[in-house]
């Protein structure tokens, strides 16, 4: 399911069996109007076809995106984020994200009512359309095999 495209007076019917929220992060720049979107469009990629394999059990939440260069900052907003998601009866929360936000979430402290996983999108950097579909379709099973295992292991 996805947080954006639930109609509220559907949710009730689902809730009781959505007990994983993925959550996507991604650096973004916007120096002299120059955007690089290929990191963010394949993280969204890989979260959108995550949902769509473990849909019933899954809330793709809206992403996060960051911009600057204080990475205290924006761990603080992430603390108070996932904190808040931790008080809410979900069991597990998937982080998707680049490697420019990995020491961040690092950095998250753990929360007693709520397991993290976290999981990195290597790099889609100027691939062939081909290579870079092979390397998302990677990602995807990378992160469905981890999310399987975290159920099942608890751990």
């Amino acid at each position: 399911m996805i947080l954006t495209e639930i109609k509220s007076s559907d949710w009730q019917q689902f809730a009781a069996y959505i007990d994983t929220l993925c959550l996507p992060i991604y650096s973004f720049d916007l120096k002299d109007k120059n955007v690089n979107q290929q990191q963010a469009n394949a993280i969204e990629k890989v979260t959108r076809r995550l949902e769509q394999r473990l849909k019933g059990r899954l809330l793709l939440l809206p992403a996060i995106p960051f911009s600057g260069q204080n990475p205290d900052i924006f761990l603080s907003y992430l603390v108070e984020v996932v904190k808040e998601l931790s008080e809410s009866s979900f069991h597990y929360l998937l982080l998707v994200l680049d490697e420019k936000q990995k020491e961040v979430v690092e950095s998250l402290p753990e929360f007693a009512n709520l397991q993290v996983l976290t999981h990195i999108v290597k790099p889609i950097a100027a691939l062939g359309k081909e290579t870079e579909e092979n390397s998302i379709e990677q990602e995807i099973l990378d992160l469905y095999n981890k999310t399987l295992n975290i159920w099942q292991t608890n751990k």
